[in-house]
């Protein structure tokens, strides 16, 4: 198949596999042509959702209190597709939420604009629908965690991370819905991720590649070393650029170091440390780790006082050799191993 009948199979995956959308559900799909992803994506899924009763809305040409009407009249459990060169804005809802809230399902593709049009094809790739494999690893590694206190990470030249501490419930992103009439999710997925109960038990180094950029785009760097202490980042090698966001950390948090929250491990097959998207947040779901950096994690919160400036999420991208929960080896040679 060429590159268009890929997408459109994608697509279709997306929504009657992950989404179970029978050929009597309705469909809106909502979208801008801002980008070219973007037009793929809307050409894709017009394709994908002919079968089906439904409607498309060019959200630029659309004014707000007409879309917000048409969402209010939508058939009970319709499924809507937001196709986003950035994130669709209106000045008093918050779209894919709101839906949610009115028993709708959501597909959200968001800031498609971030990536260059030489990442089409590793974001093509990240659609492939994978969701067996990401629920039987996801599966296994929170089966893991839960059962073990200690994770190791290895990374090149010998260096090593150690986490010696319980682990907080695994959170899982791999678009199985079964039993959730009201899903939504933003693409790519591919995701579990956790963190230390004791974030003291974090020591060691690891080998940064990539980090987000106050612009919402991904910097790759020649790798680089960061070293954690007692849970937090005390030094690295890395450009100016990494030090900028540290120093935006450490002064909008009001801290001296800064500190390692989310352990994240991505189960996207089809991204990679060679297979890259500028765009972070569906970047994080590469097939890989990553960990968090600053105070604020939305899913465990309640880990700090409510006085304390929970402000900063940034992700680094790193570059492993292999990890090991309690004794097992989940992960080597650039894939899990689970």
């Amino acid at each position: 198949m060429d590159r268009n009948q890929t997408l459109v199979q994608y697509v279709k995956d997306i929504l009657q596999k992950n989404y179970t959308a029978t050929p009597d559900r309705f469909l809106l799909l909502v979208y801008d042509k801002r980008c070219l992803l973007s037009q793929l994506l809307t050409e894709a899924y017009q394709e994908a959702i002919k079968q089906n009763p439904h409607e498309v809305i060019d959200f630029d040409m659309i004014a707000e209190d007409d879309l917000i009407v048409r969402f209010n009249s939508l058939p009970p459990h319709s499924v809507v597709i937001l196709v986003q060169s950035y994130s669709f804005r209106t000045t008093k809802y918050r779209l894919r939420a709101d839906l949610f809230r009115l028993g709708h399902q959501v597909v959200e593709h968001a800031r498609l604009a971030y990536n260059t049009d030489a990442q089409i094809d590793t974001y093509i790739d990240s659609l492939r629908y994978d969701t067996i494999y990401y629920v039987r690893a996801a599966n296994e590694l929170e089966k893991l965690l839960i059962q073990n206190n200690t994770l190791r990470v290895e990374s090149r030249d010998g260096l090593v991370l150690t986490v010696n501490s319980s682990f907080e419930k695994p959170i899982k992103n791999t678009a199985d819905f079964t039993g959730n009439p009201t899903a939504s999710t933003g693409f790519p997925i591919g995701e579990i991720f956790t963190e230390a109960t004791q974030l003291e038990g974090l020591n060691g180094s690891l080998v940064v590649f990539g980090f987000p950029t106050v612009d919402h785009l991904t910097a790759f760097m020649e790798p680089f070393t960061v070293t954690i202490e007692k849970g937090l980042l005390i030094s690295h090698t890395g450009p100016a650029e990494f030090e900028a966001i540290l120093a935006l950390i450490r002064e909008e948090e009001g801290v001296s170091s800064i500190q390692v929250r989310e352990i994240g491990f991505g189960l996207n097959r089809g991204m990679g440390f060679d297979r890259r998207l500028d765009e972070p947040t569906a970047f994080e779901r590469f097939c890989g780790m990553h960990f968090s950096l600053g105070l604020k994690h939305n899913m465990y919160r309640k880990k700090f006082k409510k006085d304390v400036l929970q402000k900063y999420h940034v992700d680094i991208f790193c570059l492993v050799e292999t990890v090991f929960i309690g004794q097992t080896k989940v992960f080597e040679n650039g894939k899990y191993i689970v």
